[in-house]
């Protein structure tokens, strides 16, 4: 009996050094520090920001050899890669009203900017009319001379009423405008005779006008050879430029190459090539000119809205923004929005440009200002390069996935009332494989991310192995293992700042853009499934606990609901409330031997809620938690409803519509049969398994509550209710299936010590 148990201890050692190791290795190999040495601005006093915007502008065109301007922003700049995610479709209009508002806009697509004199299509008379006849019929005032108006600025209004949160109409420009600053903008995206002019909608103030500035055919010269006959005027964009004197934000739109990347498809390969270098080389030309007239009291803001589609076939996608300024150290950009090194969002760009100028941010801007973090080009390549391989291999990684979970559930379900004992121990290793892929992905994706074939083949083997392991223990240590594994390597690197869950394939994407820090949706199930496994296979596995272990798995509780909510590791509300109802319903079915009311549940509930509050409203590190708190603390009723229809809307359609749901629904259903089969299958679980069936309880009512409580709380339902549903089945084919489809009350006679 001495040896069978050494024999035991050791396979358990064996299990936590393989998942330490991982764990070691892993994280020497993808984070490079875990301090973040972050840096201020220049404290020289700033006059003017010059914005430029290059639409089609790639990460990859600031390298060439040809452009020694753009390149010397590269390395002399400190640069950054932007995410373009907007209020609405990834369209070009969203994309520049987003900038501007400083948060998540909409802009409408047909209509665009005019000077006053210019004609415009009317829509009571065949006949033309001015711009500004138009704007004082829409809006009952006149634009002054030399401005730049927007006609359509009460339907822009109205689409962005739409949006479940506020979003301030020309919250740059306005912000400007009341502080004393000038805007202007220049240049435009014009095709031929098609007005295409976005730029001003970062300078245009509630009222849709920009004080100064020239947008219209001046700003091009003709060439035959070019796409629609026309090239920017450098010259003439560069004198109204230089020559403004006014402090505020000038913003110029350099458009050749957009205006060729929508004639590409008809034009052969070699000669949009040469159009590019050419077209390269007179902006790179202009820009040298621009770095020349740059002094400390002007700051450069080089960006690009969307890059080509050589680049960027989804039309998604991470772009270049580099700020310069004489006097200030090269480096990599970061922000509160993003917490992420190299990598900002959009709408950090208007709060980052008032933050430059000592103007107050308003309150309507959730994007944060961008800071100066110690970095180089190389790492900042590096780091792009495997955001953008992780982001192409996702879908395929997490639909295969997904599909493996959809098959496994159908078979082994199948396998279980068909009472097909021979399908026994490949189906646990199966099922164990599919509970222990989380920890796989964690530990695997940073370093396998440019390869599918390479991933997969790491998941497999190292999960087989694994499996293999795990299936030699008995049934409860096998459980408390794979809660472990589950929740614990998640908490960690939650707690050193997230690194490897950045990486992996079941974290977020800042691509995408939905979260940048913190624990998403998909580990946040993982580790609400886990961490309740582990307890109720602890105290089934031990069946006499002390007061000491009620306390200790309290605290477990406790610490992992701090976590989630802490604004500096999970910032995960919805996971928070979450687990309030998870591990309170798990408490109380470990520990309270009476009936549970629903005054006990709402007790927990209202508890976690002010440990919620308490810790963001304490904290002062800007996050989405917090910045929701603090709309609450001001009143804004609105603002919240807006949240909640928000996470409602969200969660219903992905319901309908993702494989996620497909697995949740699929995984109820699973359970809803073998709670009734084989024969009187719920009741022998609550005979034979009293404190299991409590977990598992629990998981459900956790699952359930993030679902309604989470932004696309599906993804954590669907990944917690998986540390239901497979175990269920393992201890099936364990204990229904090995037994002969035995009845549960021949079962418990029969049964093996556990």
């Amino acid at each position: 009996m001495r040896l069978v148990n050494i024999r035991r201890l050791g396979r358990v050692w064996l299990i936590i050094g393989i998942v330490l190791a991982v764990m070691v290795t892993t994280l020497l190999w993808n984070v490079p520090a875990f301090v973040d040495r972050r840096e201020g601005q220049n404290k020289h006093p700033l006059r003017q920001v010059w914005v430029i915007s290059v639409y089609g502008l790639s990460l990859q065109d600031l390298q060439q050899n040809e452009t020694p301007h753009l390149h010397h922003l590269l390395e002399k700049g400190v640069i950054g890669a932007m995410n373009v995610k907007t209020g609405g479709k990834e369209i070009d209009s969203n994309r520049y009203a987003t900038l501007g508002a400083g948060t998540r806009a909409v802009a409408p697509p047909e209509e665009t900017f005019f000077q006053p004199e210019e004609s415009v299509p009317s829509l009571a008379s065949s006949l033309p009319v001015t711009a500004a006849s138009l704007y004082k019929q829409w809006l009952g005032s006149s634009p002054t001379r030399g401005s730049i108006i927007y006609p359509a600025i009460m339907e822009y209004i109205r689409e962005n009423e739409a949006i479940h949160y506020t979003v301030a109409p020309g919250a740059l420009g306005e912000a400007l405008r009341k502080a004393g600053m000038g805007t202007m903008a220049l240049g435009n995206l014009d095709e031929g005779e098609r007005p295409v002019r976005w730029a001003p909608l970062l300078t245009m103030d509630r009222r849709g006008i920009t004080a100064e500035g020239s947008i219209g055919r001046e700003t091009l010269d003709a060439k035959a050879s070019r796409p629609f006959g026309v090239k920017s005027r450098y010259s003439y964009i560069g004198d109204r430029l230089f020559s403004w004197s006014q402090p505020g934000v000038a913003v110029v739109e350099l458009g050749d190459l957009y205006r060729l990347q929508q004639l590409s498809c008809k034009m052969a390969p070699r000669q949009q090539e040469t159009v590019k270098r050419q077209v390269l080389k007179e902006m790179d030309a202009f820009i040298g000119k621009v770095i020349n007239r740059l002094d400390e009291s002007r700051l450069l803001l080089l960006l690009s809205p969307s890059a080509t589609d050589e680049h960027s076939p989804s039309g998604t996608g991470l772009f270049p923004i580099i700020l310069y300024r004489p006097g200030e150290q090269p480096g990599l950009l970061i922000s509160d929005t993003t917490r992420r090194t190299g990598i900002v969002s959009s709408m950090d760009v208007a709060p980052t440009i008032l933050s430059r100028l000592g103007v107050e941010i308003p309150t309507q801007m959730l994007g944060q200002p961008v800071k100066r973090t110690e970095g180089t080009v190389a790492t900042f390549r590096e780091t792009i390069e495997k955001v953008e391989s992780i982001y192409r291999m996702r879908p395929p990684v997490l639909y295969s996935y997904i599909l493996v979970q959809m098959v496994a559930l159908v078979v082994g379900l199948s396998m279980i009332l068909k009472r097909r004992e021979s399908a026994g121990s490949w189906m646990q290793i199966i099922l164990l494989g599919i509970l222990l892929a989380p920890f796989l992905f964690l530990m695997i994706s940073g370093v396998t991310a440019r390869s599918f074939w390479l991933l997969s083949g790491s998941v497999l083997v190292s999960g087989w192995l694994m499996a293999l392991l795990l299936t030699r223990s008995r049934t409860l240590p096998l459980l408390f293992w794979v809660g472990i594994i589950g929740f614990v390597p998640v908490v960690v690197d939650g707690l050193l700042g997230g690194p490897l869950i950045q990486q992996s394939f079941l974290g977020y994407d800042p691509i995408k853009g939905a979260r940048y820090y913190g624990i998403g949706n998909e580990y946040m199930g993982v580790v609400l499934g886990s961490s309740i496994l582990t307890a109720a296979a602890w105290l089934e596995w031990r069946k006499k606990y002390s007061l000491g272990t009620r306390i200790a798995i309290g605290a477990l509780f406790l610490g992992l609901i701090l976590f989630f909510a802490a604004p500096f590791w999970g910032t995960n509300a919805g996971g928070a409330l979450a687990a309030m109802v998870g591990f309170g319903v798990a408490y109380l079915r470990f520990f309270w031997w009476g009936p549970i009311r629903w005054w006990h549940v709402a007790g927990a509930f209202v508890l976690g809620l002010g440990v919620l509050l308490a810790m963001n409203f304490s904290h002062t590190h800007s996050s989405h938690i917090g910045r929701a708190w603090a709309t609450l603390a001001a009143g804004d009723l609105e603002g919240i409803t807006n949240i909640i229809q928000r996470k409602l809307e969200m969660n219903w359609r992905l319901l309908r519509v993702s494989s996620w749901g497909k697995v949740f629904l699929l995984s109820l259903f699973a359970m809803g049969v073998l709670a009734f089969r084989p024969v009187r299958g719920l009741h022998w679980m609550t005979e034979r398994y009293p404190q299991l069936f409590n977990g598992f309880a629990a998981i459900v009512a956790g699952a359930l509550a993030a679902l309604v409580l989470n932004d696309s709380g599906i993804v954590s339902a669907a990944t917690a209710i998986v540390y239901v549903v497979m175990p269920v089945m393992i201890i099936g084919y364990r204990e229904w299936i090995s037994h002969g489809g035995t009845t549960g009350i021949e079962l418990e006679k029969t049964s093996k010590p556990r």
